[in-house]
Formats: structure tokens, C-alpha cells, sequence
């Protein structure tokens, strides 16, 4: 079966053909989005627990398809209330925890829900990083540096670069996790390669373990 007899388009978001080993998989639609969208047959309303999400359909290597998807359904249980993990990842949580310190609850069952969706939210997290640490390194070490709370000096040292490069980089991260992990399209960056990608991807492994571990 070929990547076009799974997809109902007739092509890419941006006009271009959809590739062999590609699968169309929708995305949370924002308004730059619906402004950049060249084949308006991808931009569609979903409905999940009875309300609808406007999202826009993306081609994506197959290997990522579940990556995607589950970034969308994150997105679409913070909406519907099924986490008490208040913007929980996905939106500006770049600061306080990053949101995701569960609120005091009222019974042991409370609790027990709240513990499953905090850990399901951790799953799709953790997907989300990785994801993003072996598209580009150098980006996924610096978000989990700026998770980690580094800044200044250490940051600089931390990533192996002078203060420009590494405030640069170090802004981009933070976009990144302001405009939130699951609406962000990891396809869409550049990455250049660089001497320290070994050394970003196991250093930011190492910090996503922390993180995680914090909250577990």
C-alpha cells in the first residue's frame, strides 16, 4: 500500500506531493498555520468528547506518524479537561515547572487519576523530546537545558558556545516551548550538523531522565 492509497489528498499542506513513505497526520491548526495552508483540503474540523478541533493535515515520515498523533491528542485532552495538569507541555510552560505539578487531591481515587494522566502526559513528553533530539540535537539539548532552568554562563558552557550563539539558540528553545512541544513541527527544521551532536543528544538523554524522574 503506498502513502497516497492511506491518504485521502490529493497533496501535501504546502501544495507538494506526497511522498512515498509519508503519511498525511493532522496537527493542531493555529492561524499562521491556516495562512501558510497552499491546499485547503487539509485543514479540517475534528471531534473528540463532542467538541471540535479545527487541525490541519501535514505529510510526515511514516516512523513519526504515532509521534504526531499523539501530540494532537494531548492537545485535544488538556482541552477537554481530562488532565489536571494545567498547559501541561503544549501551552507557554516555560516557567512554574513547566505546569506540570498535580494540584492536591481530594480522595486516594483523585489521586490515582490524576497520577495516570500525569504520567500519560510524561509519556507523550517524552516522545515529543526525543523526537526533537534526534531531528536536531543541538535544539533538543538546549530546550532541556532551558527545562533544567540553566541559564546565563552556564548555559554558554553547558552548550559548548560563545554568548551570541548561544543566546541565539537558546531563544529558539524557548519558542519552541512557548508556542508548545505538541503544535510544534519538528519536519520543519533546518539542522546542520555539528562536532558535538553525539554530545548534545546523550547530555540532553541524560536531562530528559532527569526530568522526568522529578515528576514520577
Amino acid at each position: 500500500m503506498t502513502s497516497r492509497d492511506k491518504n485521502p489528498f490529493t497533496a501535501n499542506y504546502n501544495g507538494e506531493p506526497i511522498k512515498p513513505g509519508e503519511t498525511m497526520v493532522p496537527f493542531p491548526c493555529g492561524e499562521y498555520d491556516e495562512e501558510a495552508c497552499v491546499n485547503k483540503e487539509c485543514i479540517k474540523t475534528v471531534f473528540q468528547g463532542g467538541k471540535g478541533f479545527k487541525v490541519i493535515y501535514k505529510a510526515v515520515p511514516d516512523e513519526w506518524t504515532k509521534t504526531a498523533k499523539s501530540a494532537l491528542n494531548l492537545v485535544q485532552n488538556e482541552a477537554l479537561g481530562h488532565y489536571d495538569v494545567p498547559n501541561s507541555i503544549s501551552r507557554d510552560s516555560v516557567s512554574d515547572g513547566y505546569g506540570l505539578e498535580l494540584g492536591t487531591a481530594s480522595s486516594a481515587e483523585e489521586e490515582m487519576l490524576r497520577q495516570d494522566a500525569l504520567n500519560e502526559t510524561m509519556a507523550i513528553f517524552v516522545d515529543l523530546v526525543k523526537a526533537l533530539i534526534e531531528k536536531n540535537p543541538k535544539l533538543g539539548y538546549a530546550v532541556m537545558l532551558v527545562c533544567s532552568d540553566v541559564k546565563g554562563t552556564a548555559f554558554y558552557s553547558r552548550m559548548c558556545l560563545t554568548r551570541d550563539p548561544a543566546n541565539r539558540i537558546r531563544q529558539q528553545a524557548k519558542s519552541v516551548l512557548k508556542v508548545g512541544l505538541a503544535s510544534f513541527d519538528v519536519e520543519s527544521i533546518t539542522h546542520y550538523r555539528s562536532k558535538n551532536d553525539d554530545v548534545y543528544r546523550r547530555e540532553a538523554l541524560k536531562l530528559l531522565n532527569t526530568f522526568v524522574a522529578k515528576y514520577r
